[in-house]
């Protein structure tokens, strides 16, 4: 009897708006569910069992290579990897797919969720942005920075909408967590200083039109004068009494946090800073962010760090979103939020410096996209969704999406011959190195590092993806392997620099050429990889 009042009480609530929000987040989900193959993950999952395996306790040296084993290391997602080699080791890497695909689901709605609309327009919304966001989607913990930056934006606008909120007291709890789960907590503070910029700068405004205001308010007018052709000080009164300056006025004054709010607001982010030194490196997790940041070697060397052009193949899809997005803007400009815009504008440049900035930029411009809903779709989006066949549409296409999403990433998640052949790394050289092991140091592909930490731990590598950045004085570990694998004049010095005994590379003849040519044998070969041994 109870089941089946639990079963009325459901289908009492079960409306064709609510039907569309439950068709609309699965929608969502499945677009965000990728298969286990990003290159990094295998270091991840590497480093929660080093962690596991030594008490919690984060290394201070780097542990899994041979050629930078002197590099102060850190960590600064070992929560992350933590439960990410508990999930994958007790449960599978499915269920890790699957938590990632929350994650992710859960930052497009939650980056809606502050804004002053109905909540059919932001799902539709978060669809729209979660669709764009494909290339860029999967199974790293940098969607876990998706998230946290979700929330802080969700909590400002919580904030700017009531000013005597207590939610914008979580937020120096909310980056302790973030600095400990991923290095893009920085991202937060960013934000949180921008939006603390455009409120500063709108009250000094408000301060200088109301000196303006008083400055010409006895000034004498002619009625009947014409602007254009009065003196200076006769003009500049009359703008101070024109209907314009004095809506202006009123509008910037109610859309602008009183003094008191912004060093409310100040002190809340002065103690988030202080709440990120609560790791376990302290101050020195910003040198990770300072490094990334300004290396240019690395932005000018990795294609997902290469700047957003025409020119570049990866930034089309996103000069394309650009786009579309700023005409859609304009034909929804009565709706738009111009403060929202002004601290939006500085992560755009962001995201056109690094192509790996935009999801970033995905997640703060999310928003727009409701204002963009509903400004084009007006009443029609309620009327259409009240329809039989809509629903049916969107029944079939979360049906259609979740089989052509689910078998694969089940099928790779349960098979890592599968796994690396989706991913492009070397699972036939690495099962020939376990049948036939070579002794001595490798050189690898910086590609196939994190996968070799995880599959082939028995060898350190001399590269992988946690190392662009990273450097000891002048020395710069990425700058080397690229002279490396390019042949540049004396890239045979890195051989007898790290006693290298073997190498495993891309097939390629240009491989073959230079090692064959110092005398080294190719000991195994595939469509993919190759080793090469000293002789």
């Amino acid at each position: 009897m109870n089941s089946q009042n639990f079963l009325k009480r459901i289908f009492i609530h079960l409306t064709a708006r609510n039907i569309f929000i439950i068709l609309g987040v699965f929608i969502i989900f499945f677009v965000a569910l990728k298969s286990p193959v990003d290159p990094d993950m295998g270091w991840h999952l590497a480093d929660g069992e080093y962690l596991l395996n030594h008490h919690l306790k984060a290394a201070q040296k780097d542990i899994f290579s041979h050629s930078m084993a002197e590099f102060p290391l850190i960590m600064h997602e070992w929560v992350t990897d933590i439960w990410m080699f508990a999930v994958s080791r007790w449960l599978n890497l499915f269920v890790l797919s699957v938590i990632f695909a929350i994650i992710t689901t859960f930052a497009f709605l939650l980056v809606t969720l502050g804004i002053k609309a109905k909540l059919e327009y932001k799902i539709t919304a978060a669809i729209l942005a979660a669709i764009a966001s494909l290339p860029i989607t999967g199974v790293r913990p940098q969607m876990i920075t998706l998230l946290g930056l979700a929330l802080v934006i969700y909590i400002i606008f919580q904030f700017r909408k009531n000013p005597d909120t207590r939610k914008i007291c979580w937020l120096p709890a909310i980056f302790f967590l973030w600095v400990n789960f991923h290095g893009g907590f920085a991202v937060g503070l960013f934000f949180i200083a921008v939006f603390l910029a455009v409120e500063m700068a709108k009250r000094v405004l408000i301060f200088g039109m109301r000196k303006f205001g008083l400055r010409f308010q006895n000034y004498p007018v002619s009625p009947k004068g014409n602007i254009l052709f009065e003196r200076h000080p006769a003009m500049w009164a009359r703008i101070s009494r024109s209907e314009i300056f004095l809506k202006f006025g009123k509008i910037l004054e109610e859309n602008t946090l009183a003094l008191g709010k912004i060093a409310k607001l100040g002190i809340i982010f002065s103690a988030s800073a202080l709440a990120t030194l609560a790791n376990p490196y302290s101050w020195r997790v910003y040198i990770e962010v300072v490094t990334t940041i300004f290396d240019e070697y690395a932005k000018q060397n990795i294609g997902e760090w290469l700047p957003v052009t025409a020119q570049n193949p990866m930034s089309w899809q996103f000069l394309i979103y650009l786009t579309l997005l700023g005409i859609l803007l304009l034909f929804s400009w009565r709706k738009l939020d111009c403060s929202y815009l002004l601290v939006a504008l500085p992560f755009l440049y962001l995201g056109f410096a690094s192509w790996r900035h935009m999801p970033v930029f995905l997640i703060i411009s999310t928003p727009f996209w409701v204002y963009i809903v509903e400004m084009i779709t007006g009443g029609e989006l309620e009327r259409i969704m009240h329809r039989k066949w809509f629903l049916a549409l969107m029944v079939l296409a979360v049906f259609l999406l979740g089989r052509q999403q689910i078998y694969p990433v089940w099928k790779t998640s349960f098979s890592i011959e599968k796994l690396a052949f989706d991913g492009g790394y070397p699972f036939g050289a690495v099962k020939y190195l376990q049948e036939n092991p070579i002794e001595g140091n490798m050189l690898n592909e910086y590609n196939w590092g994190g996968f070799l930490i995880w599959q082939y731990p028995e060898k350190k590598v001399y590269i992988d993806g946690r190392m662009p950045s990273w450097r000891l004085g002048d020395f710069k570990i990425f700058e080397e392997f690229n002279n490396t694998v390019r042949y540049n004049e004396g890239w045979e010095k890195t051989l007898e620099k790290y006693d290298i005994d073997f190498a495993i590379l891309y097939s390629n003849w240009a491989n073959d050429t230079a090692y064959l040519k110092i005398g080294w044998k190719k000991v195994y070969s595939d469509g993919l990889a190759s080793i090469y041994r000293r002789p």
